[in-house]
Formats: C-alpha cells, sequence, structure tokens
C-alpha cells in the first residue's frame, strides 16, 4: 500500500476530503461521534507523509491536556504505519497541546531574558495570591466597598472582570520603568504601585477601584514571575504583536495549524489564530457548534459561525461536513437530532442532522432509550444504582454491547456513567452507588468541600490558623456554612465541625477513635499557641510526630509558617495511616486529602506565608475550595472497572455504552443561575466591547440546550433521562414529545425499563497508556507507595525555604551556555565574571519565592559562587564548542507485553554538540541545600535518567548520542565533580526495559509496597526516614520506622 492508502483507509467519503484537502482554510464542521480526532491526527500524518511539511512547522490545538495525550497517540500510530522500517518516528518539533501552554512555551522561547523563569499560576494559587494582597497591596478593599460585596464575591467579579479584558485583548498597561525586582517586601510592593491601567474601564466608582486593583495585580504576577491562564496567552499576543522580526520569521514558516473545538475560542485566541497562519499558513479548524459549552467563561461562539461564512465564500478555502456518528445507536442519534432542532442558529451557519455511521451498532428495545419519573432525588439516586446492577449483574458478564470491528463482548461497570448539571448535585448518586457496593470514580467532583474528612482537617487548620468559625454567603449553597450543614447538620464553629466530621468518619468505618480526636484537636489548639507566642511545653509529649513536638518546643522566634508542614503534622496526629491500607472507604478519605494537600499548595505557591497571614491563608483555602475545590479525575487509583459520576463538561470529549442524565430538575436544569449576568467592575464602552451581557445565557436557554445535547450525545447503547420532585423542568416538557418520537419510552415506572437484556463475558481495556515523567517514575523506582501517595493521591511534599535554590542555579546555567563564548571570554577575570552573573540574579533568574534577607543573598551568593568555578573549569568548552540548554523531549516507550505504553517527557539541561548528529548529554546537580534532600538522586538513578535521555535523543531528536555527564556544581574535590555514564547499545536498552517495566506496573496499580531503595543520608537505616509522608504512611516500613522514632 501506498502512504496515501495507508491514511485514507476506511475513512468515509467525507473524511478522506478532510483529510486531503488542497485548500490553505479548512473548518471540519465534526458532529459528535464523527470520529474527529482520527481525522485531525491523519491529516497532520497527511502533511508530513504526503505533502512533506516538516514537522517543526505544525502546530495543533486542544481543548485540555487529555485530548492533546490522546492526539500524540494517534498523530505516533500514523506516522508509525508511514514511516519505513529502520527509520526513527517522532513527532519533532510538532507542538501539540492546549493554546495557553503554546503560548506559554513560545513566551519563554522567544523572550527568554523576560520569561525564562515565568510559570503558570493556577486557579488556587491566584485566588491565595489575590487574597494576600487584597487589603494592603492590591487595594481591593476599596472594590468591595464599591460594589457592596463580600471578600470572596469581590474576588470573582474582579477575576472575571479582569479575565474578560485579556481574552478580549482589551488589557493595556504602563509598568514602572526597570525590571521587575525580585527582592520580596517594601521594593516589590512600592514597584507595583506605580503600575497604571491604560484602557478605559469606565467611571464608575467600582470601575475606578478596579482599574487600580487590575494594574497593581498584573504588576504581582510580573514580579512574582507568574502568569495566569489569560495574561499568558493575551501577553504573547502583545508581544508577538510588537516583534516584527519575530513575525517575519513566523511568516517565513508557514505554519500548519490544527484548531480543535473552535467552537469554545476566545477572541484572543482568534486573533492568536489569525497571526499564527496570516496569509500563507494552513489552518485547519475542528468544531460544532451545537456542543458550545463555555460561553459563560467567554468562549464565543459565533467565531465558527464567522469560519463557516468566510470559508463557504472564499475560493483558498472550504467547509467540510463530518456527519456520520459511529458512537450511538438510531435511536439515540434521532433524539439528539431532534433536541438539536431546539437550538437557535449561530450566524446563519446551517446545521446538519447526524446520520447514523455505525451499521452495527443498532437499538436493541425501545426500553433501553428512556425518560423517567420520580417522586424523589433519593429513589432515583437508588433506581441508578439497581439499574447498573442490572446492566452489570456478575463479575464475568454484562449487558451485550457491540465493539468497534463490529464483534460482541458484555458491559464493564467503566462502561457506565452517570451525569448531573452540576457537581453540587454529585454526592447523593456517589452515596447510592457505595451504598449498593459498586466501584465509581468522580470526574470533576465530587465537591471536595462536602467531604466529612476534608471538613474535619480544614476544621483543624482553621482551630490552628485562630478561625473559630466558618463564613459565607446564606443564599449561596456552595458556601461553607451551607456545605457544614447538608454534610454534618451543625453550626459553622470549627471545633464543632471537627467534632461532628469526626463522628460521621466513625459511623463511616473509619478507625478514628474519641482519643485520637482530642488529640487532633489539642494538636490544632497547640500550634495556633505557638503561633500566638503561647508556650504549651508541659504536655508536648502527648504527641506523636517528632516533628510537631519539635515546632511546639522551640523558642525561636517564628516569622514565617508552611501550611502544608502543618497539615502534615495534623495528619500524622490523626493516624489516617490506618486508612491508608483499607481498601474502599479509606481509600477514598484518602483521595480527597490528598486532593486537600493540592488546595495547600495553591495557597503556599505564591509565595512564603508569615504568621499573621497564615490565617488569611486559611480563610482563603476554604472560601476558594468551597466554591471551586474539585478532585480531579485519578484513574490510577480506582480499579479497572468502576462507574464515572461526572458533570457534563467534564464529560465533554468522552462516551459511554451507558448513560444516566440524572436531576434535570426546575432550575438545576436549565440552570437558574445560567441566565444571570455578572456583576462586572466595569461601565461605559468596554461593557459592550467586551460582551458582558453574552456571559450569560440568553432567554432560549440555547447555552443549557448546548449543554443537554452534549450530555445525549455521550451515550452508546444505553441512555436514562431522569428527574423527580414536584416541580418539572422546562426540558423535560420538551423532551417527553422528543423521546416518544425518536422510538424511547417516557414512563414513571422503572420496572418498564432494561427489558429484553442480553449478556456476553466482559472483555477490560488492555491498551492502558500512562503519560508520565522522569521525575515521576523514580518516585516508584524510590518507593512504589510513595508513587501512590504522591502521584495517585495527589499528597504534596511540604516546601521550605531552599525551595527554588536548585531551579536558580539551572537558570543560570541555562544562560551560560545559550552564549557560551561570551562567558568563556569573561573567565579570566573574576570580578567582571561574577558581576556578569549577578546581573542575570537582578533580571529576576534567581528568583526565590519562600526566602528573603539573608538567607536569600546567602542562597544567590552561592550559585553565583559556583556558577564561577563552573565557567572557569570548562573555559575551554564554552569556547569551543555549541549546546542546546534545556532541551525538552517526549518519548514513547511500549510495555514489552504489547498492552500500551507510556509517554515520558523531560528536558535534558544540557545538549552539548561534538560533531552533529554526535552528541554529549550534560545534567547538572547543583548542591542543592540538605533541605531539599528529596531531590536528590543516587548514582544508579542518574545513569538511568541520561540513559532515558539518551533513548528519546536518539529516537525523537535523531541524535546519535556518545556520551553523558552527570556534573556536580558544588563539589569539593575536582575529581569528583564528573561522574561519566556509558551511553552504548545495552545501556540504553536496560534503560528502556526498567521503564517499560516501571510504567507497566503503574499500569497494573502495584502500589502495595514499601521503599525499595537505601536511604539518601547515612545516617538512616531506612529510607522511610526521609520520606515526605512518612508521618502518615500505612506501610509496614514506615510504622516501623515511626515507632522506631518514638523508642529513639
Amino acid at each position: 500500500m501506498t502512504v496515501k492508502d495507508i491514511l485514507l483507509e476506511r475513512l468515509t467519503k467525507s473524511q478522506a476530503v478532510a483529510v486531503v484537502s488542497p485548500k490553505r482554510r479548512l473548518l471540519v464542521a465534526a458532529g459528535a461521534g464523527s470520529g474527529k480526532t482520527e481525522v485531525m491526527a491523519r491529516r497532520i500524518a497527511w502533511w508530513i507523509g504526503v505533502e512533506e511539511v516538516p514537522k517543526q512547522d505544525i502546530v495543533a490545538f486542544t481543548f485540555t491536556d487529555r485530548a492533546a495525550e490522546e492526539m500524540k497517540f494517534r498523530i505516533r500510530h500514523w506516522l508509525e504505519r508511514i514511516t519505513p522500517a529502520g527509520e526513527e518516528l517522532a513527532l519533532g518539533g510538532m507542538f501539540v497541546g492546549t493554546i495557553h501552554g503554546f503560548c506559554l512555551t513560545k513566551t519563554r522561547e522567544y523572550w527568554p531574558d523576560d520569561y525564562h523563569n515565568y510559570d503558570i499560576l493556577d486557579e488556587g494559587a491566584r485566588a491565595a495570591l489575590i487574597l494576600r494582597g487584597f487589603h494592603g497591596l492590591l487595594g481591593l478593599k476599596g472594590l468591595r466597598d464599591a460594589m457592596r460585596l463580600g471578600q470572596y464575591a469581590t474576588l470573582e467579579s474582579f477575576t472575571q472582570a479582569y479575565d474578560q479584558l485579556h481574552e478580549h485583548n482589551r488589557f493595556q498597561i504602563e509598568l514602572p520603568s526597570g525590571e521587575p525586582p525580585y527582592r520580596l517586601g517594601a521594593e516589590e510592593r512600592e514597584w507595583c504601585k506605580k503600575a497604571k491601567l491604560l484602557t478605559d474601564v469606565g467611571d464608575s466608582p467600582e470601575a475606578r477601584a478596579f482599574a487600580v486593583a487590575a494594574a497593581r495585580y498584573y504588576a504581582y504576577l510580573r514580579c512574582r514571575r507568574f502568569l495566569d491562564f489569560s495574561t499568558s496567552q493575551s501577553e504573547f499576543v502583545r508581544r508577538l504583536c510588537a516583534d516584527r522580526d519575530r513575525q517575519t520569521r513566523l511568516a517565513d514558516q508557514k505554519l500548519h495549524l490544527v484548531v480543535d473545538e473552535v467552537q469554545d475560542i476566545n477572541p484572543v485566541q482568534r486573533e492568536l489564530i489569525d497571526m499564527l497562519v496570516g496569509d500563507f499558513g494552513t489552518l485547519t479548524a475542528v468544531g460544532d457548534h451545537r456542543q458550545s459549552i463555555y460561553g459563560f467563561r467567554g468562549a464565543k461562539v459565533e467565531i465558527i459561525g464567522e469560519f463557516w461564512r468566510e470559508f463557504k465564500a472564499a475560493s483558498d478555502a472550504e467547509v467540510v461536513d463530518l456527519e456520520e456518528n459511529f458512537r450511538s445507536t438510531p435511536r439515540i442519534i434521532d433524539l439528539a437530532n431532534r433536541w438539536s432542532g431546539t437550538i437557535g442558529a449561530v450566524r446563519l451557519m446551517a446545521t446538519t442532522p447526524m446520520k447514523h455511521g455505525n451499521k452495527t451498532r443498532a437499538d436493541h428495545h425501545e426500553s433501553h432509550v428512556a425518560l423517567v419519573t420520580f417522586h424523589d432525588r433519593q429513589a432515583e439516586a437508588a433506581w441508578i444504582a439497581e439499574a447498573i446492577r442490572i446492566l452489570v449483574p456478575v463479575e464475568a458478564e454484562g449487558a451485550l454491547h457491540d465493539k468497534k470491528d463490529g464483534s460482541q463482548r458484555g458491559l464493564t461497570l467503566s462502561d457506565v456513567a452517570v451525569m448531573v448539571r452540576s457537581s453540587t448535585d454529585v454526592r447523593t448518586y456517589m452515596q447510592a452507588l457505595e451504598t449498593a457496593g459498586i466501584p465509581c470514580v468522580v470526574r470533576a467532583g465530587p465537591d471536595l468541600f462536602s467531604q466529612p474528612e476534608v471538613l474535619l482537617f480544614l476544621a483543624a487548620l482553621a482551630i490552628s490558623g485562630g478561625c473559630e468559625e466558618f463564613v459565607g454567603s446564606p443564599i449561596n449553597p456552595k458556601s461553607l456554612p451551607n456545605r457544614i450543614q447538608a454534610v454534618l447538620g451543625c453550626a459553622p464553629r470549627a471545633e464543632t465541625v471537627l467534632r461532628e466530621a469526626a463522628t460521621v468518619l466513625r459511623r463511616c468505618g473509619l478507625a478514628f477513635d474519641r482519643i485520637v480526636e482530642e488529640r487532633l484537636l489539642f494538636a490544632a489548639r497547640s500550634i495556633r499557641g505557638r503561633l500566638e507566642g503561647k508556650r504549651t511545653a508541659a504536655r508536648i509529649s502527648a504527641f506523636q510526630t517528632p516533628r510537631l513536638r519539635e515546632f511546639l518546643s522551640s523558642t525561636n522566634e517564628l516569622r514565617r509558617v508552611f501550611p502544608q508542614q502543618i497539615y502534615h503534622m495534623l495528619l500524622s496526629e490523626a493516624e489516617v495511616d490506618a486508612w491508608d491500607t483499607c481498601e474502599g472507604r479509606g481509600q477514598a478519605a484518602m483521595f480527597h486529602m490528598g486532593a486537600l494537600s493540592g488546595l495547600i499548595t495553591s495557597i503556599e505557591t505564591p509565595g512564603w506565608t508569615s504568621v499573621e497571614d497564615y490565617l488569611w491563608q486559611i480563610i482563603g483555602l476554604y472560601q476558594f475550595g468551597a466554591e471551586e475545590g474539585r478532585t480531579e479525575e485519578q484513574p490510577l487509583m480506582v480499579q479497572p472497572d468502576a462507574v464515572s459520576i461526572t458533570t457534563i463538561h467534564a464529560a465533554k470529549g468522552l462516551e459511554f455504552a451507558a448513560v444516566f442524565l440524572a436531576d434535570v430538575n426546575a432550575r438545576r436544569f436549565p440552570s437558574s443561575y445560567a441566565r444571570r449576568t455578572p456583576q462586572l467592575p466595569l461601565s461605559g464602552e468596554i461593557v459592550r466591547a467586551i460582551d458582558v451581557a453574552g456571559l450569560a445565557d440568553n432567554p432560549e436557554h440555547d447555552g443549557e440546550r448546548r449543554l443537554l445535547y452534549v450530555a445525549l450525545t455521550r451515550a452508546e447503547r444505553f441512555l436514562f433521562i431522569s428527574h423527580s420532585g414536584r416541580q418539572t423542568s422546562k426540558f423535560v416538557r420538551e423532551l417527553r414529545d422528543l423521546m416518544s418520537e425518536a422510538g424511547g419510552l417516557v414512563t414513571g415506572d422503572p420496572e418498564k425499563l432494561l427489558e429484553e437484556l442480553k449478556y456476553a463475558p466482559k472483555e477490560h481495556q488492555r491498551d492502558v497508556r500512562i503519560v508520565t515523567s522522569f521525575s515521576d517514575l523514580r518516585y516508584y523506582l524510590e518507593c512504589p507507595h510513595d508513587f501512590y501517595m504522591r502521584k495517585v493521591l495527589g499528597f504534596s511534599p511540604t516546601i521550605d525555604q531552599a525551595f527554588g535554590y536548585g531551579r536558580g542555579v539551572h537558570n543560570l546555567m541555562r544562560a551560560v551556555h545559550s552564549d557560551p563564548t561570551r562567558w568563556a571570554r569573561l573567565a579570566p577575570d573574576r570580578a567582571a565574571l561574577e558581576r556578569e552573573i549577578r546581573s542575570l540574579i537582578e533580571r529576576g533568574l534567581f528568583y526565590l519565592r519562600y526566602t528573603t534577607g539573608e538567607p536569600a543573598g546567602n542562597m544567590r551568593s552561592k550559585g553565583v559562587s559556583i556558577v564561577a568555578d563552573y565557567v572557569q573549569r570548562y573555559t575551554a568548552e564554552l569556547a569551543s564548542m555549541t549546546f542546546e540548554p534545556e532541551k525538552e523531549f517526549e518519548s514513547l516507550i511500549e510495555y514489552e507485553d504489547g498492552g500500551g505504553g507510556a509517554l515520558v517527557s523531560g528536558a535534558i539541561d544540557i545538549v552539548r554538540q561534538d560533531d552533529p548528529p554526535r552528541v554529549t548529554l550534560i545534567d547538572f546537580k547543583s548542591g542543592d541545600p540538605d533541605s531539599d534532600m528529596h531531590m536528590k538522586l543516587d548514582e544508579r538513578q542518574m545513569q538511568l535518567q541520561v540513559g532515558l535521555y539518551a533513548v528519546a535523543v536518539k529516537k525523537e531528536l535523531e541524535y546519535r548520542p556518545e556520551q553523558g555527564l552527570v556534573r556536580y556544581l558544588d563539589a569539593d574535590d575536582p575529581a569528583k565533580s564528573e561522574l561519566g555514564v556509558p551511553l552504548d547499545e545495552k545501556a540504553l536498552e536496560d534503560a528502556k526495559r526498567t521503564v517499560a517495566e516501571t510504567a507497566k506496573r503503574i499500569r497494573d496499580r502495584r502500589f502495595a509496597s514499601g521503599p525499595t531503595s537505601a536511604p539518601r543520608s547515612l545516617k538512616n537505616k531506612i529510607r522511610c526516614a526521609e520520606c515526605d509522608f512518612g508521618g502518615f504512611c500505612g506501610m509496614k516500613h514506615a510504622r516501623d520506622q515511626r515507632a522506631l522514632r518514638e523508642r529513639g
């Protein structure tokens, strides 16, 4: 077969047209289940294999990281199919990922002197940063007074207005002259206060207050070396607009761009797309206006309508409709088409009904697609659990379903999803499944702060910070007091919450006796006393945790606290290690507490927490967490066979054999909140320019209709829409006729459903693919349960003041190797050399978020010294060779049993160009302070790390690595400053085998074992003594280590 034949095999006519289209601009109007990811992957492979487009000239934007991972695997599959045997296949310099990920990557790449040290600030960390400066630096108290809102409502209004300015590229600012200061404290505050917003946001009191806060917030981000999601996109666009040379180079590159989910892009993303494509690039836009569900965030469904109109009329463009739905049965497709007819048109864009594409996927019985009524939600949830047991009644068999190749199999629990409009509605259904003994995993939920174990530790943290009572809006169901009332039935006083949560946990069967409850409460009070300068030495011996005893007994003045460290001490005192090895409810509790650990990391991310700030950080934690706290899906934690409980938004892009769309009740679906226009602190022309009214749904509820359409089209064979209560949703009233017309059942008697089922043996998925990094894999190699705690459950290590030192040194080394001959010329003059290194520090390349004053100065001085030593030691090499610093890679390593593979990513410190393609790989060890001990690798791990890098360089970058070097930057003995790593074929094969075996064990969920490596420090007998989670790990080794320390 030719390359063309391979890439077009088994495609429909319209799919083939989309793959081979010669048009410069293409819109693929892709209906649900139409195979759009496959079409995009094959079109990219067509560009490479047929049109010979260089891989580095291809960019593919996906909506989520998960979609990017799937796209990468698909592209690799087709490149493998068309690449001759013996030739290496790789994605090369192709970018596949989210738009904000691309913007951050390219901002760092194009303007490294300004942005190399910048990170993305996630939503939790952003809330913490804003709340940290709410009353002081940012001046948000003025905005709160002007809007007459509470603190968190003010934060929400502020961030939404700020984001909309960026997402419409209407944010213009004037910063003070000079580099953003890198020292924390007064210098930073004064610089930020001089920032001025140039965008006219109106003259109302709210708008004037917003202008002050917005300018200072942006300046604050720059000082702290952060960009948030919205800023990262507009920042790249603004810098690109001002850089004519870079624009010219992009135009000469003639990029080939694919944009998925184009129905959910915003105006600044449209502007970015136009800039990247220009007059000579190639654009493939893929989307479906019926599935536009992010209008409340600023996405404009009208953009896909504009593409459709423009491409229909242009000679260099075309529109291809993918009409066939290969996912669903005819009855589900018919119902979805009928519902689609209730959605308003978008800019005169034609809506092509879906056609049944999978002829082997026929309906078995009318009772398998239904609209069903219940008296109340508890009855509805109980029936859903019962129905799932009917569909999957035994371990070996499930209801009959067809595979993509036309053969048959039985359903597994992982084929089933329970979907709801809002995550606040998840808990009832989760409890019903748990009661029925049905394993489940919750995507984008459940609400973290509705879990009793989370409320327990949140109360303990509140007590430790001096917060005696939780406050929140009485009319907001998400506010923490309302959650506490719903879950625990008590007043929102912190001590009361702790005791009631403890009672609920005992009732759930978790080990948490009253002695432990009292000790946890006493620990929280004692920590509060220590923060207030009070001594509690008389009863310190009552605590089990050595670190807590040390913290409480210390007489040193406290200048800063580390919230994650306090959380870990509380976990240890609560003896949650007993839950760690407990299946079911214990495992779920640990998962939720791991998610809380991640949120605590977010509040620490912006910088160090002073004693005075700690209370406000805890208040910010519970305010943000109550509104936004979600547990992310953790597929490695759950058993392979588990039901998904999910919001519709979280289910976008997924498919399930059986879908239970629950809780379609009045005011819930369509949501009564969706029609509310947000109250933003803006006035005048800008309100119209950024279309504030468009953030709310229209009077016809088209946004909510699209959301329901997405839910319907997730189903392959079984679809049950259920509702309860006295009032009936507008959507249910409309669905009754549509369901009947499509041939489904409308009933109030669930006994009439699921008739004429046949069963077949189950088949579990074996092609499980893992996306990971060497950093992640080495945790497993050291201790499988450490990996489980860290990467599966989500517990974060504690942060201390040395955090960031190693990165600072690496940043300086990157700068040196980016211009090596210049630094070689500086080497003979030590004073001049050190001055130049210090100038890099002045530009912020050695930024320490958690350290200030003399300790920070000492760390930076040490960094200057070891980098200067390096330049003088390797002057000849720097003068004569070229280097690629921080070379990123992704490499696919397949399991030896053929059941999938691991996509491993990383960054090589230095690729030294010896005689290309001959290269040497260099990895630096920066001589981190002892407090950064957990980042250190032993010699065996270093060899594996460099070996893995060599595999990637050879396979993905098409170099020929001949040697590896590990350089110890702070070695006292020059003879010990370098470790050679062999990179012969055997070494590379050994590295691949180790990675493949490790990834396979992770795939198979083999986490129940302790450390497999020796301790890093000779003073310790076992690795557990150095573990970040040793205080609450349930493995026997960790329990023994704790007992040893108690005796010691």
